[in-house]
This record gives structure tokens, C-alpha cells and sequence, in this order.
């Protein structure tokens, strides 16, 4: 299952690539290429954090491919970059850079508010099915010595002995 993440990461690498080679083959409009450097972008994010995420656990395999990925994804940004300089826009390529930086650190700050939205959403669970249990307990408490208790004070008292234990409070 994790190779199968990665290998999602690296084809929407291969697929913002294979994009950005067909619009740039076309024409020479350079805005066409943006969506896909941010789906680039969004891309080396993912991998970034899957590798983090999976730190200690990755396999031989898995770091094989996000190393592949990482250089493949290298080489599409080299190409994009060259695109760039090469149409006389380079000033456009430092701007994209400095984009693709904000989102990036959006799309982290955005992955980081949900794993603490998660961990929260745990703990808040954990505590409603303490207090849950804890309520449960009390009350089957609660049961148990109204069961043992009250039976034999009904049968052998009087009226008197439960208003006594009532407080003395009028029933009407």
C-alpha cells in the first residue's frame, strides 16, 4: 500500500510533466504552464511528507522510489526553468519559485492544523468514552444500592420512617 502512494506521487509528477511538454510545445503562453508547476509543487509537498510521516518504516523499495521521484521531479522543474529563461521570462520563474515556497508552507501549515484537528478529535474521543464509562458505572452503582438497600427499608418501616428519611417534607 505505501508503494502505491508513491507511485501516485510520481505519476502526477509524470502527468504535470507530460502537460507542461504538450502546452509548451504548443504555445508559448506561460501562464498555461502555472497550474501545472503548482501541481508539481503540490506533488513534491506530498512526497515530502509521506517520507517524514514514514520516517522509520520505509523499506528499501519506498526509499528507492522517493528517491527516484525526488530526481524525477527535479528534472521536470530544470525543464520548466529552462522554458522560462529560455522565452526571456526568467523574472516570471523567480516569482513562480517564490509562489510554489508560499503554497508550500500553506499546504505544511494546512497538513499540520489537520493532524492536530485529529489528535484533538482522539483525545476528545477518548475522554467521552471515559466519562461515558465512568457515568455508566455510577449509575449501575446507583442501581445496585437502591436495590439493596430500599427493599427491606419499604417492607419493614412505616410512613413515618420514610418521611423521616425524606427530610421530613410534606408528599402533597
Amino acid at each position: 500500500m505505501a508503494v502505491a502512494e508513491i507511485v501516485a506521487i510520481i505519476s502526477t509528477i509524470n502527468a504535470a510533466a507530460g502537460a507542461i511538454n504538450k502546452v509548451a510545445g504548443t504555445c508559448n503562453d506561460l501562464n498555461t504552464i502555472g497550474s501545472f508547476v503548482g501541481k508539481l509543487g503540490q506533488a513534491q509537498v506530498d512526497l515530502q511528507a509521506y517520507q517524514n510521516k514514514h520516517r522509520n518504516s520505509l523499506s528499501q523499495e519506498e526509499l528507492i522510489q522517493i528517491t527516484l521521484a525526488k530526481k524525477q521531479y527535479q528534472d521536470r522543474m530544470n525543464e520548466i526553468r529552462e522554458l522560462f529563461i529560455y522565452s526571456g521570462n526568467a523574472h516570471l520563474w523567480d516569482e513562480i519559485q517564490m509562489e510554489m515556497a508560499n503554497a508550500r508552507k500553506r499546504r505544511i501549515a494546512e497538513m499540520r492544523a489537520k493532524e492536530a484537528a485529529r489528535k484533538k478529535a482522539i483525545s476528545v474521543t477518548i475522554w467521552a468514552g471515559f466519562i461515558l464509562i465512568v457515568a455508566v458505572a455510577v449509575f449501575l452503582a446507583m442501581l445496585y444500592a437502591i436495590s439493596t438497600y430500599a427493599e427491606p427499608l419499604i417492607t419493614d418501616a412505616d410512613l413515618s420512617t420514610i418521611l423521616l428519611l425524606l427530610g421530613g417534607l410534606p408528599l402533597w
